[in-house]
């Protein structure tokens, strides 16, 4: 046989080799794509994706569209609140709240617990905090005054000017006898411009520390698309700060720093603190096989917010914040303001949306004029005419970009924290919420999101130039993933 029949024949089997393989890893993609997406549309779209990329189809598949997570969490799950006594005060708590409460909110309570099983807990204060002119100098004063525990959970923490001053305080906390942790995401410790990482810092000088579903871990690439956006601070059982704030100068929205960004934060004192700190318990002991036992709140009343932790995350919380939304949604009677920076939320949201409309409920949005991620942006002006149909007041927030998460039902019921109304916030991110149902708070908030309101731009059209509009609606496509 001649070299060139050699080549030839070489060539062949490779080429019926890389199509077998091929073959078999598009067949066992698409059939892991059937059995686990219960979204139709995202497993048509995976499904092309793999037929269409071979083998590039199949890694990003594997990168970006398969929850493992969500199995691991709940082999791993551990669930505190079993015992009999535990389980007799939870539901006291939550029963004895209904008394208070209007017939909707009363509903919405008892679908809440449905939802979620963490109970409704009274006696609880909750300050707002705005920007980090407002929060940061009191989350580093509690820092500096712990006298047992620190606990610190941010996506973001930027080793600036800010940063810096929260990384002396942990360390000074740490080296006073106070058990401090600190857990920052494997893809947000990354942001930022500074050669120096916060967490390295502090490991250099004994501070406990972790990175949630670090990237570049030997098992990392499984958890690529995954994120742990909650941001908690806790101290010594007494304290809590939660909310949408990172740890990065541009939140002081002073100077010229880089990311100027206006936020919303709270700080809580009360019973709601021991379920924040078993949030931080469970995401140490998944992130480091560790576990961690924090204080418990033992001061009693603290004020007059009934709240309760509400988590989302694709492990065994998945989807209990998009349920609880549009359970909220249904809820309204009269008027209902949601702040978010990023609003691509699943079509059921949408439709709960138009029906409180179609009920005589005012729903308003508010997202920013100046969003810091475009594609996000440019898919969110392509449903502004679908959301305008229905009857949504947009409103779009002046400049610097607008962070603030906030969600306000007639007056009464709010939801405060970490999560945006969009596919990665609802499906992806670890995430930490705080329901509260108290009339005082919900109109604080209120007037916060109207001033915001006042001077903003008010979408009234959404005639764009053809090419816009196809630029908007091709990155829309990318809902999901963006």
């Amino acid at each position: 046989m001649s070299s060139e029949a050699a080549v030839v024949i070489d060539a062949g089997t490779a080429f019926s080799v890389a199509g077998l393989l091929y073959l078999v890893s598009a067949t066992a993609g698409a059939v892991h794509v059937l059995l686990n997406k219960q979204n139709v549309g995202a497993a048509i779209s995976w499904i092309g994706v793999i037929v269409l990329s071979p083998f590039f189809g199949v890694v990003l598949y594997w990168l970006f569209g398969i929850n493992r997570i969500r199995r691991r969490a709940q082999a791993e799950k551990r669930d505190r609140l079993d015992t009999d006594d535990e389980l007799r005060v939870a539901e006291r708590s939550s029963c004895n709240v209904l008394d208070s409460l209007s017939e909707s909110q009363q509903q919405l309570l008892k679908t809440g617990l449905s939802i979620h099983d963490w109970p409704y807990l009274p006696g609880n204060t909750v300050e707002t905090l705005k920007n980090g002119i407002d929060a940061y100098p009191r989350m580093l004063s509690a820092i500096r005054e712990a006298r047992h525990s620190v606990v610190l959970s941010s996506y973001i923490f930027e080793h600036d000017d800010v940063g810096k001053q929260f990384v002396t305080a942990l360390i000074d906390a740490h080296n006073n006898g106070v058990q401090v942790y600190v857990s920052i995401d494997g893809v947000g410790v990354g942001y930022g411009f500074s050669l120096a990482k916060s967490d390295r810092v502090l490991r250099k000088h004994g501070v406990p520390t972790t990175r949630f579903l670090h990237t570049f871990s030997a098992a990392g690439t499984r958890f690529i698309n995954l994120r742990n956006h909650r941001k908690i601070l806790s101290v010594d059982g007494e304290k809590a700060f939660v909310g949408g704030m990172n740890i990065r100068a541009g939140n002081l929205l002073k100077g010229r720093p880089r990311h100027q960004t206006q936020d919303v934060h709270f700080c809580l004192q009360g019973p709601v603190i021991d379920q924040i700190n078993r949030v931080f318990e469970d995401d140490w002991q998944f992130a480091t096989g560790k576990s961690v036992s924090l204080p418990r709140w033992n001061g009693g009343i603290a004020g007059e917010v009934t709240c309760r932790v509400l988590l989302d995350g694709p492990d065994d919380n998945y989807q209990k914040l998009e349920l609880t939304l549009i359970a909220a949604i249904n809820s309204a009677r009269q008027k209902m303001i949601i702040a978010t920076p990023y609003f691509l939320p699943d079509v059921s949201v949408v439709n709960a949306l138009q029906l409180a409309v179609l009920r005589g409920v005012d729903v308003q949005l508010v997202i920013p004029q100046k969003n810091n991620l475009v594609f996000v942006d440019w898919a969110m002006r392509a449903n502004e005419s679908n959301l305008l149909k229905a009857g949504v007041k947009i409103f779009r927030s002046q400049p610097p970009f607008d962070h603030s998460k906030l969600f306000v039902v007639d007056g009464a019921w709010s939801l405060i924290g970490s999560s945006n109304w969009d596919a990665r916030s609802l499906e992806l991110n670890f995430e930490i919420n705080v329901e509260c149902y108290d009339d005082a708070l919900a109109q604080e908030l209120e007037e916060i999101l109207s001033m915001k309101i006042q001077s903003a731009q008010r979408v009234t059209e959404t005639k764009r130039h053809l090419l816009v509009s196809l630029r908007n609606r091709f990155f829309r496509l990318f809902t999901p993933y963006l």
